[in-house]
């Protein structure tokens, strides 16, 4: 009776990120990497450019869904942005343009953080990486 309480919980915790769910097929997906350059605000405020670097698998493709929160006094500006690349095993540049949303605040300039969830895909499987990153609004 004792275990009939341990796959609910063990389901809840990977469902709420407390254990990391990497499935077999996702260890054999090659390494990806992605990097933001620059935030910059645009359109006063209304949205911010986003400049970052990716590389991933030869053959490969990499959805990148780039969100990016930051306070303006005592409100929250929040905008996202869903961009799919080709991957050719090199180093890429991307420029992802992330609309506030609408019930938040505008973008201000200064600090700000950034996530970004990676989805790789090659023949066999795809890989799910999420990063958050500390990020500067210029």
């Amino acid at each position: 009776m004792r275990r009939a309480w341990l796959l609910p919980a063990l389901l809840t915790a990977i469902a709420l990120g407390a254990l990391p769910a990497v499935s077999a097929a996702q260890a054999d997906v090659a390494p990806a990497t992605t990097r933001i350059d620059a935030v910059d605000r645009a359109a006063q405020g209304e949205r911010v450019v986003v400049q970052l670097t990716a590389t991933c698998p030869a053959g490969a493709t990499m959805q990148l869904d780039v969100t990016v929160t930051a306070a303006n006094e005592t409100r929250i500006a929040q905008g996202n942005r869903v961009k799919r690349i080709d991957c050719t095993g090199a180093a890429q540049t991307a420029e992802l343009r992330a609309e506030h949303n609408p019930v938040g605040a505008l973008f201000i300039v200064g600090p700000a953080t950034a996530r970004t969830v990676r989805t790789v895909c090659d023949a066999s499987a795809c890989a799910v990486t999420a990063l958050d990153e500390s990020i500067r609004i210029s």
